[in-house]
């Protein structure tokens, strides 16, 4: 127990403070990130309280989020204003002690300064300190302090208190309405305390700080003006937590593996967790027993996500022993909830527990996991994760029954988890001798997972060496389709050509790899612009196909000519070789990453013709087909265009959720895919004046390029955006007129070329309007996509000042539901309005136009028009409102559909199914909504719900 000293020494601020004696506290002010709305409403309080208006508060958070930190502030806040300040900080035996934490806030003891307070310490010693007169008799003196002075009185950790005290406590909170008397009350997570949040406190709930905080707490740390791209992955595994990230930062800086050069911090290379910043981290779990960590330890081996009936087959306890252990984890916030599954809520902690770990302990208890989960009938790619981390250290080989469950499995692990697959299957083969009859399978096995994972000159040199040695014609007709796969991916479609030919002449060679290689070839001259080729190859396969009665073949050469189709603008034979394509291949495991390709393409171009909703529904069966049966790789790609969707749709929260889903698949992306990510979050961050947040993100990605347009166009168009910001439209203009004219195809240019016309218009150059304007219109040609044809009408709306062209494509956009773009259109309408002397019209499309950037929550986009529309007499029709940051006023709009559905009592699949969202981005929510109301289960969750509906 502490009379004050540990609440300016805690994490989640940036340098500690001072503690005075005897419960009389004075502090150095710490250095606090990413609090400035909580810091605001606790200096209100202390205001209020110096005005004469007590008041109580109850501080809530997991350890490390920064309670201590904030407790500080309060402290030299309230000394500033002359107060007297008193505190206490609780630990783990203050249960033990009736009366012991209020006692030591009051600073009431045998050794206290003040005499009366040691002759009040004499009496209540011997009194029952549940008795009446000890609460009446300690209210009493707190009232006489008050006569004299406003009253701080502060006790951290409370979760730890004694009864006695909390019902003291309680007793005080009654004198806060009629004296200058501030209670404040700081508590982490922990069960059967959520009574005490009552009687008339105001409860603050702190949440994970946002990347932008923890980036600059880091940067502060470290003497730097921002934090490198490195530092920053190994800082996202605090998971918003100070405390955490200071250990991180520190540790780093000890062991020399920071550098600080241009004002950046960043590794030195790739660093894994040290030993030294695990066991600083391990350090703060101290509340748990041996048992209760070894039990943990198990967890951290399953990794970042899993199953409590697995946690009970690895540690071979059955599950109603764990009820109580995982209960008690939960509650403190080291485990959470994560649809059907738990999960550290940091990562850094799961990897501190995994690094302390033995590592020949570790690599036996992968082994035994491996081979329970093998007996239980795991999921092969949780059984393939436990093998290949129990040969991930020196010399370890696979054991005879490993090898023989990858016999058996290895085709189905390179279908679901294919680099596990490679590296697993490499392993394996390495030690069996050529004439090993487990060779052939392995081989082929291994050749699958390399094309799946796009190692093009791997598979295609493993598939050569591997056809030398294979005697299986069946196997070899496999392994020469992996061959053709290889080349084809590469655009060497004479070579890929040329392997089909000798294959044909081969005996007994099946059709159906035929028809695939060939479907694979076509693929190849699409790719090269050689369409009269590919239609060629296309027809050829098709028939083969149809021969063969693959459905692999047919669903692939039937994608290969939709794909064709569209890029000669025959949109609806495209659309409806796409559906046969998604047909044919159906629901088999083998097929999903190909259907999940023909899904996305035939979503786009739903989407495209203007048929939104059966877009949404593709979209919907997308996720659905990613997340139970996707490659790590294709579940990537496909959540980077469910956030591509939502952003175009104005689903702007369900965006940024999978966004976040997919920032956990990065170790699966290209290089292009990064960009992706980085530009759709960056333009989200963006629209919604998140600035910090904006400029990190556009750090990370770094400078755009030109050389795909499917995946650098948001970045561009993001840098863009960063110029108008900065108050500079002729950088903005030259930027995408630089693009403009260097690209080699329309492409997405349509996106983004009212923009350019927008801006050309504000700093006065037609020419380069006119040009963005004939660029749009000349890709509006017969059989574009709607969505390109609205584009143009947006463009020569906006450069011939015309409303009723205008009015077009705002009819299109309204029709399609893209509210953002909607929100643009009708933005420039009002401005065309204005500049023609209708103000009232003009008043009311700005009127339309702030409702639909409201509900968007595009704070930019807000500002940007309020200064378009001021030269022209017009305010903006909505006055600023402070967003709250905890509680249900917090909640997006989607965040409270959410919780309002698990008040209902859904489950997250129902959630999803009826928000056609996926699994993921729901549990993503869900997360969202239980940090915001500070509750840890769903059914705190409903009766906040509950609440607020009888408030309706």
């Amino acid at each position: 127990m502490s009379g004050g000293a540990r609440l300016g020494d805690r994490h989640g601020s940036a340098s500690p403070g001072g503690a005075g004696e005897g419960g009389v506290m004075t502090a150095a002010e710490p250095v606090i990130f990413g609090r400035e709305p909580e810091l605001g409403e606790l200096r209100e309080l202390v205001a209020s309280l110096v005005s004469g208006a007590g008041g109580a508060v109850w501080l809530e958070g997991e350890p490390g989020i920064g309670k201590t930190a904030l407790l500080g502030q309060v402290i030299a806040e309230a000394a500033r204003n002359g107060c007297v300040v008193r505190h206490a900080t609780a630990d783990r035996l203050s249960a033990q002690f009736p009366l012991s934490l209020l006692l030591n806030c009051l600073g009431i003891g045998p050794d206290a300064h003040e005499e009366e307070l040691r002759e009040l310490h004499g009496r209540l010693s011997a009194a029952d300190p549940a008795a009446p007169v000890v609460a009446d008799e300690l209210a009493e003196l707190v009232v006489t302090w008050c006569v004299t002075a406003p009253v701080v009185l502060l006790v951290d950790d409370v979760q730890w208190a004694d009864e006695a005290s909390l019902l003291v406590w309680q007793r005080l909170r009654a004198l806060t309405e009629q004296h200058p008397l501030l209670l404040v009350a700081a508590s982490g997570p922990a069960r059967g305390r959520t009574e005490e949040r009552g009687g008339g406190a105001r409860r603050i709930v702190l949440p994970p700080l946002e990347d932008t905080a923890i980036a600059s707490l880091a940067a502060h740390l470290a003497s730097a003006a921002a934090p490198g791209p490195r530092l920053r992955r190994m800082l996202a595994g605090a998971a918003g937590n100070p405390r955490y990230a200071r250990e991180i930062v520190r540790s780093l800086s000890r062991e020399r593996l920071l550098e600080v050069g241009n004002g950046t911090a960043e590794l030195t290379g790739e660093v894994a967790v040290s030993r030294s910043l695990a066991e600083s981290v391990l350090g703060g779990l101290g509340f748990f027993d041996g048992q209760m960590i070894g039990l943990l330890r198990m967890a951290a081996m399953l990794g970042p996500a899993f199953s409590v009936t697995e946690l009970s087959t690895v540690s071979e306890r059955p599950v109603s022993d764990l009820v109580g252990h995982v209960e008690d984890v939960l509650s403190t916030g080291v485990l959470v909830e994560s649809g059907l599954q738990l999960s550290f809520r940091h990562e850094l902690v799961r990897q501190s527990l995994y690094e302390t770990t033995p590592t020949a302990l570790r690599l036996a208890l992968h082994g035994q996991a491996a081979q329970v989960l093998r007996e239980s009938g795991a999921p092969v790619e949780r059984v393939g994760e436990q093998l290949l981390a129990s040969i991930s250290t020196g010399d370890a080989e696979l054991d005879e029954s490993g090898v023989d469950w990858l016999v058996r499995h290895g085709r189905e692990l390179a279908h679901r988890v294919p680099a596990c697959a490679a590296e697993l299957l490499g392993a394996a083969l390495v030690p069996l001798p050529a004439e090993d009859e487990h060779r052939e399978v392995l081989l082929t096995a291994r050749a699958l997972a390399l094309v799946q994972l796009e190692q093009s000159e791997q598979a295609h040199d493993l598939s050569e060496r591997a056809l030398d040695e294979v005697a299986d014609p069946v196997r070899a007709a496999e392994l020469t389709w992996y061959l053709v796969w290889s080349l084809a991916a590469r655009r060497m479609a004479d070579e890929a050509a040329a392997v089909i030919e000798k294959a044909e002449t081969a005996a007994g060679f099946e059709l159906r790899w035929l028809a695939r290689m060939r479907a694979k070839l076509a693929q190849a001259h699409l790719m090269r612009g050689a369409s009269a080729e590919a239609e060629a190859t296309v027809d050829r396969a098709l028939t083969e196909a149809h021969a063969s009665e693959d459905d692999y073949a047919l669903g692939l050469a039937l994608h290969v000519r939709g794909t064709a189709r569209a890029r000669n603008s025959d949109l609806a034979e495209a659309l409806v070789c796409y559906q046969q394509a998604a047909s044919a291949l159906g629901d088999d495991l083998e097929h999903a990453d190909l259907r999940l390709q023909v899904l996305s393409n035939r979503m786009m171009l739903l989407f495209a013709l203007g048929h939104a909703e059966e877009a949404g529904s593709a979209l919907h069966e997308m996720l659905e087909i990613a997340e139970r049966s996707a490659t790590p790789s294709r579940l990537a790609v496909v959540r980077l265009s469910a956030a591509n969707h939502y952003f175009t749709v104005g689903r702007w929260d369900d965006a940024a959720a999978e966004l976040q889903a997919a920032g956990e698949l990065t170790g699966e992306m290209t290089s292009h895919q990064l960009r992706w990510l980085h530009g759709i979050s960056a333009m989200l961050a963006g629209h919604r004046g998140n600035r910090a947040a904006f400029e990190q993100l556009l750090a990370v990605a770094g400078e755009p390029t030109p050389d795909s347009q499917e995946n650098s166009g948001f970045l561009m168009v993001a840098s863009v955006l960063r110029a108008e910001i900065d108050g500079e439209p002729q950088r903005a203009v030259a930027m995408l007129t630089d693009v403009m004219d260097t690209s080699e195809r329309f492409g997405s240019s349509y996106v983004w070329l009212p923009m350019l016309v927008r801006l050309a218009r504000d700093i006065g150059n037609e020419e380069i309007a006119t040009r963005a304007t004939n660029t749009c219109v000349g890709g509006a040609t017969v059989g574009a996509a709607p969505n390109i044809l609205a584009a143009a009408q947006h463009c020569r709306g906006l450069l011939e000042r015309d409303p009723i062209t205008l009015r077009a494509a705002i009819e299109h956009y309204d029709k399609t539901t893209q509210p953002p773009k909607l929100a643009r259109a009708v933005e420039d309408l009002a401005v065309v309005l204005a500049e023609n002397g209708d103000k009232p019209a003009a008043r009311k499309a700005y009127a339309q136009a702030v409702e639909v950037y409201v509900g968007l929550g595009a704070h930019w986009d807000l500002q940007r028009s309020a200064a378009r529309m001021s030269p022209h007499g017009i305010r903006s029709p909505r006055g600023k409102r402070p967003r709250a940051t905890t509680g249900w006023p917090a909640l997006t709009r989607t965040e409270r559909q959410v919780a309002l559905l698990v008040g209902d009592g859904m489950s997250n699949p129902e959630i999803a199914a009826e928000l056609f969202a996926s699994r993921r981005t729901i549990e993503v929510h869900v997360s969202h909504v239980l940090a915001k109301l500070g509750v840890r289960s769903r059914v705190e969750v409903a009766v906040e719900a509950a609440g607020q509906q009888a408030q309706a």
